[in-house]
């Protein structure tokens, strides 16, 4: 009985040691994990697109070269340019895992959420075509040639110019300096 007892002590020694040994490689792979980034290039080197360990987009280059390019082919290009990061991403993690905790059911399940979530990208796939939406018609606008007439005697219809927009007011004598400078250029 005895025997039996210390193989058991032994066996749940080896156990626990193990379990510290996974614990500590999943650390481990938690730590190099946070640290990776992948960025992808558009072919054109006009796009980059920089994605994190979650598949986030943390960074997006858009070269000199991409002002002026319609913006449905960028906004493809963007897209097009993170799937594909992400799809590098989901590479990178899996050999991450493999070299860091090898081939065990939790490895397994990280990587296949990866590979849910990342699906590789198809390199023959052209980016879908891009139609506008319509453009509505514009509005047509009508004016009326008299405003409504809903004034108060003495004063303008509401919205209309003041009476007195157009006259000018001057000094009734001119100054001194005014006379001078009648009389002289101003060239002179």
């Amino acid at each position: 009985m005895s025997n039996d007892l210390s193989g058991a002590a032994d066996e749940l020694a080896r156990w626990a040691e193990n379990l510290e040994r996974k614990a500590q490689q999943y650390q481990d792979l938690q730590g190099r994990m946070a640290a990776v980034s992948v960025t992808d290039t558009s072919a054109d080197k006009r796009v980059s697109v920089t994605v994190d360990a979650n598949g986030v987009t943390t960074g997006i280059y858009l070269a000199p070269g991409s002002r002026g390019m319609d913006p449905a082919v960028l906004s493809t290009e963007l897209m097009a340019c993170t799937r594909r990061a992400q799809a590098k991403l989901r590479t990178q993690v899996t050999d991450l895992i493999h070299n860091a905790v090898g081939v065990d059911g939790a490895g397994q399940a990280i990587i296949s959420q990866y590979a849910e979530k990342f699906p590789d990208t198809d390199p023959t796939d052209a980016p879908p075509s891009y139609t506008p939406p319509p453009v509505p018609p514009a509005p047509s606008l009508s004016f009326d040639a008299a405003p409504p007439s809903a004034s108060v005697p003495g004063k303008p219809p509401a919205g209309t110019r003041k009476p007195n927009r157009d006259d000018i007011v001057v000094p009734d004598e001119p100054s001194e300096e005014d006379l001078y400078y009648q009389r002289k250029s101003w060239l002179e």
